[in-house]
């Protein structure tokens, strides 16, 4: 399943990531169709709105005002009207959330690549809903070994 592009786009996730701003977890997603980059995204805020140190530290107001990468970068396939239909999202920093599982399922991704990394506990329920929506979708999707991308 995994080739040499799926680890290239793995590790351009990984890099995405790191343009977040959020001190405790760092997410970046790729969006791909045919080798092609469509759309990217980290978890932040929204354009706009200002991402002031502050309001990363305060958790109520940081988990009212972040966006997840993923619908990051659905938001910015969107805004530059680019279709995600069929494509392959990359994700780097923690499994896909079950409501960002709903927005992948609506644009018609076919397959999620994430990268297996220690996840939180809290995270685990989401992600039990997350696989039941994919399969029940016919999303394919798997893990990968932090190891296996950094090689």
């Amino acid at each position: 399943m995994l080739n040499k592009w799926d680890r290239r786009f793995l590790r351009l996730a990984h890099e995405i990531s790191t343009w977040s701003k959020d001190p405790s977890k760092q997410i970046g997603a790729i969006y791909v169709k045919h080798r092609r980059i469509l759309a990217t995204g980290y978890n932040g805020f929204p354009r706009m709105i200002y991402d002031h140190k502050e309001r990363y530290e305060d958790r109520e107001t940081k988990y009212t005002f972040v966006t997840h990468a993923e619908m990051n970068g659905i938001y910015n396939a969107s805004y530059n009207g680019i279709s995600l239909k069929e494509s392959t999202l990359f994700v780097y920093g923690l499994p896909v959330c079950h409501e960002c599982a709903k927005g992948i399922i609506q644009v018609g991704v076919n397959r999620v690549v994430m990268v297996q990394d220690e996840t939180p506990e809290q995270w685990n329920e989401s992600f039990k809903i997350t696989k039941k929506l994919f399969k029940e979708a016919g999303i394919e999707w798997g893990f990968v070994p932090l190891k296996d991308i950094l090689n």
